[in-house]
């Protein structure tokens, strides 16, 4: 399984989700392994430093493909974390994947730039269905630091529907331990994060699976 964390934007919460899910899996047991194709490698420097046990590999998006590949016969799910400002980098990225996931948080700006990433995914999947007819890229935003006190979020949603953007069921909240991992640890760490993430992670394989 080779899930693909993408967006034409930065600073949604690309390189947290990334992580975030691949703590998860890592802790449920599965063989986890993460490709940081993103030049700024945010994810495999913080995945240094804290010592993870998750194995990151720093690959050029020209080797992407084979590297993803690889990756796959390794282990039973793949997390990459691609730059948008990657032209070539987001097309593999996107074309070896399982599944896309397009983190926005709910901003106006956040839901054009998912809907444009979406864009990327169904031309790469009207481009695999010239060879393979049944192809499908199963992809969806995630909404990010989603604060309940707010009408933002209900915006988002209105505005990634009006794009017919699909929407997983499962949002990221608002928490502390989202800004404070980078000093203390893995967001995992925290029980309301491990929750939002298990149910974000059956969603995901919910997406794929259906």
């Amino acid at each position: 399984m080779i899930i693909t964390v993408a967006s034409t934007k930065g600073g949604p919460g690309k390189t947290t989700l990334t992580l975030c899910l691949a703590d998860h899996w890592h802790r449920t047991g599965k063989s986890v392994e993460v490709l940081d194709v993103d030049p700024n490698r945010n994810l495999s420097q913080w995945l240094k430093g804290a010592k993870s046990p998750i194995p990151w590999t720093v690959v050029d998006e020209d080797d992407l493909v084979d590297a993803a590949s690889e990756a796959e016969q390794r282990s039973e799910v793949v997390v990459i974390d691609v730059a948008g400002a990657l032209a070539r980098g987001l097309v593999y990225a996107i074309g070896v994947a399982s599944a896309v996931l397009i983190p926005a948080r709910p901003d106006q700006k956040d839901a054009i730039e998912a809907a444009r990433t979406y864009q990327h995914v169904t031309t790469a999947e009207r481009q695999a269905q010239r060879y393979k007819p049944n192809i499908m890229i199963p992809a969806a935003a995630v909404l990010m630091q989603v604060n309940k006190r707010t009408q933002a979020a209900g915006f988002a949603r209105e505005q990634l529907a009006a794009f017919k953007v699909p929407l997983l069921s499962a949002e990221v909240p608002l928490r502390a331990a989202y800004q404070n991992y980078s000093f203390f640890g893995m967001p995992l760490d925290d029980a309301a994060v491990r929750n939002d993430f298990a149910e974000l992670a059956q969603a995901v394989e919910a997406m794929i699976h259906g």
